[in-house]
């Protein structure tokens, strides 16, 4: 399968602004966490703060209405006499009424109630299988104080409950006195809680709208960066430009008048060849740097003209074959119609399909691998498409972000701008430049170029 990328100037993302977002991303992240776990802390915190504040009260008003019940009114209590229970029941509800609570009672070894201050009480205790083991504890002196349980829910309220040992006058085991409070303050809970989940809903959906505001606005930034970027290049291009066309054009203008006079005197294909290409190279030179210094065309210095694309890429080939004349160069995928003619920039769509093929033959040299390249074209109506493809290692998708950054190279040789040129040129011609790859196979770019250009 073959991953497909499209890079345009403005789209190119620098690495460095991605680990800023995903930074500031993650940082945002950790703090609407560490948030939320301290509201749920809180939480947590003021309900067992509460929890042990009702445990506290109803342990000492077990114990304070178990020390004001005679013991020999609880030893007639579970002889069933009716005075002593109607006197209890008094001092239950007088307790009862003066702290809130939900209900006070008496129970036996058998969980039967001997009072209470329930009106509708049934006989035997109805949580005896819930808090028995509370109960038990005390009857089989496991516990020789009173006892609390942990709140429970019954029904759609929460109960907690204490227990008190009543001894008789000799100390002996008689029965046990139970206190139950609603406990009313998890209605509170309750409305607190569900304010946290409403605070953690609209702290994730803040973070999120901040973090979509500070990506549009990191974005914004990263392209102002970007184009800050490409015409700080520019400048730099241009006295780059300046000062290598004006160390170049000297030397190679005694070349070339150099080949002139050997091709007068001995008419060598070699010499012809001299001139053609010192030609070429000093419109490449004029070319850049008239771009470079006014920030026009790159193609200035270049006529549209009629082009032969199959004349051009025999051309190439030759040229190929004496720049790597040790080396066997294996061409693939290599079609070109021979009556493919348009009218275009010949000497600047030269010079892109030669870069393109370097590029590769050196990608195949770089990864140890036999230089297997091509290039191959089609008639596509109003348009031409030309395919320029490599064996080599291909490239990745990091690689691709960053292949027409002016400057970014992989090659330790490599300027950086082969690549960011071509894709000037290019575009400048009214075309499109696509990479196709599949890393550590090859990588094929594919040229559309008008069949007439505008001039």
């Amino acid at each position: 399968m073959i991953d497909y990328c499209h890079i345009g100037d403005d789209n190119v993302i620098m690495f460095g602004s991605s680990r800023k977002l995903l930074a500031v991303a993650c940082f945002a992240a950790i703090l609407i966490g560490l948030v939320n776990l301290a509201w749920w802390v809180f939480y947590e915190r003021t309900q067992q703060m509460l929890d042990r504040q009702l445990t506290r009260r109803l342990l000492a008003t077990a114990k304070a209405a178990a020390a004001v019940l005679p013991a020999d009114v609880i030893e007639n209590l579970t002889l069933g006499d009716l005075d002593a229970f109607a006197n209890v029941a008094g001092i239950l509800e007088e307790i009862r009424a003066a702290d809130s609570l939900a209900e006070l009672f008496i129970l036996n070894e058998n969980y039967t109630y001997l009072a209470t201050t329930s009106l509708e009480a049934d006989s035997t205790y109805f949580l005896a299988e819930l808090n028995g083991v509370y109960i038990d504890s005390l009857f089989f002196g496991f516990s020789q104080q009173a006892v609390a349980t942990p709140s429970y829910k019954t029904g759609e309220i929460y109960l907690k409950s204490a227990f008190a040992p009543l001894y008789d006058a000799d100390g002996y085991l008689l029965a046990v006195l139970g206190v139950e409070a609603n406990v009313d303050y998890f209605d509170d809970l309750t409305a607190l809680k569900r304010n946290l989940y409403y605070s953690s809903s609209l702290s994730i959906l803040g973070g999120i709208v901040f973090g979509l505001l500070f990506f549009l606005y990191q974005r914004r930034v990263n392209q102002a960066e970007q184009r800050l970027f490409v015409n700080e290049t520019h400048s730099y291009l241009g006295r780059m430009v300046a000062v290598v066309s004006h160390e170049i054009k000297n030397p190679l203008m005694i070349i070339r008048a150099s080949a002139e006079r050997l091709l007068k005197k001995h008419k060598s294909a070699e010499s012809a060849f001299i001139v053609e290409e010192s030609d070429r190279l000093n419109e490449i030179v004029t070319g850049y740097l008239d771009f470079a210094k006014a920030g026009g065309s790159i193609l200035t210095g270049d006529l549209v003209e009629e082009i032969n694309l199959s004349t051009i890429v025999s051309n190439i080939k030759k040229h190929f074959h004496e720049k790597y004349p040790d080396t066997e160069i294996k061409w693939i995928d290599d079609e070109v119609p021979e009556d493919l003619i348009f009218e275009g920039y010949r000497r600047s769509l030269r010079q892109v399909l030669l870069n393109l093929l370097i590029n590769g033959a050196e990608a195949c040299l770089a990864a140890s691998k036999p230089i297997a390249i091509g290039i191959s074209a089609a008639d596509k109506g109003d348009r031409v498409a030309i395919q320029v493809i490599d064996h080599g290692p291909g490239m990745s998708k990091k690689e691709w972000k960053r292949v027409f950054t002016p400057f970014y190279t992989t090659k330790q040789s490599g300027s950086g701008l082969g690549l960011y040129l071509s894709k000037k040129i290019v575009v400048e011609m009214g075309g499109e430049l696509i990479i196709e790859s599949v890393p550590g196979q090859k990588t094929k770019v594919i040229i559309s170029l008008p069949k007439a250009p505008k001039r």
